[in-house]
């Protein structure tokens, strides 16, 4: 199902600024955990190695699987861009925020096979910036798209909902 955009995207100059600064944050946390020299607080076992590799290909695969459905609706910033309608089809049926959960897990991986608290501290910042961005991201998202308060209702934010 798709609901269509209410007009174009004409953002104030505070939120754009807001929007780039939490991007520019979630790169420099993902940098952290790509970069940083591994300092074996712990040597990754080769079955922990095998799952944070599993926990990455899951990431890899839900974020192309994502960026597929949201087509040219994939932005970096969080604000909506006005070149598509709201998606909620393909991943978006079972999360509101399917890239946020693909680069959690793809994290996950990471930290797992890392052997570093700095990497996963990272992660665990991450994580709070996707919570307080998705969250400033949906204000967006509701006042650009009618239906969406109640999508927000039914469907889970990064994890899937067990029950309706």
């Amino acid at each position: 199902m798709v609901l269509p955009i209410t007009d174009t995207m004409h953002h104030a100059p505070r939120d754009t600024t807001v929007a780039w600064l939490f991007v520019a944050i979630q790169f420099g946390l993902l940098a952290v955990m790509v970069f940083y020299p591994r300092d074996q607080a712990w040597i990754p076992t080769d079955l922990m190695r095998t799952i944070g590799l599993g926990f990455m290909a899951a990431g890899v695969g839900i974020g192309l699987w994502s960026a597929v459905y949201l087509g040219r609706g994939l932005t970096p910033s969080p604000l909506p861009n006005g070149s598509t309608d709201l998606v909620m089809r393909g991943p978006y049926r079972f999360v509101r925020h399917p890239m946020y959960t693909s680069v959690i897990l793809l994290g996950i991986g990471m930290a797992i096979r890392s052997g570093s608290w700095i990497v996963t501290l990272a992660l665990i910042a991450l994580v709070v910036l996707f919570a307080v961005k998705s969250r400033w991201e949906e204000l967006h998202l509701a006042d650009t798209f009618p239906g969406y308060e109640s999508y927000m209702t039914s469907t889970g934010r990064f994890v899937p909902r067990l029950a309706r």
